[in-house]
């Protein structure tokens, strides 16, 4: 059993996962597989993105680096 991430490892991993494939359009599925992460926190890490631009959401419910994606960063 692999140990659960730290939330800003965990944040790291899923923004990599954007900046690695630019214009990626991933679900929550998508972002999951990906990463790595558990369904759980890869939806909470998505939230928190979306919540500080890095990704929108769009209607359809798929994810994608938002307009201000380089401006994040954590504290």
């Amino acid at each position: 059993m692999e140990p659960i991430p730290r939330v800003s490892e965990a944040v790291q991993r899923l923004k990599g996962v954007f900046q690695e494939m630019p214009g990626a359009r991933l679900t929550l599925a998508d972002a999951t597989r990906l990463s790595g992460l558990d369904r759980p926190m890869c939806h909470l890490v998505l939230m928190a993105l979306e919540d500080a631009r890095f990704v929108r959401r769009g209607r359809d419910g798929v994810y994608e680096r938002g307009k201000n994606s380089s401006s994040y960063t954590e504290s």
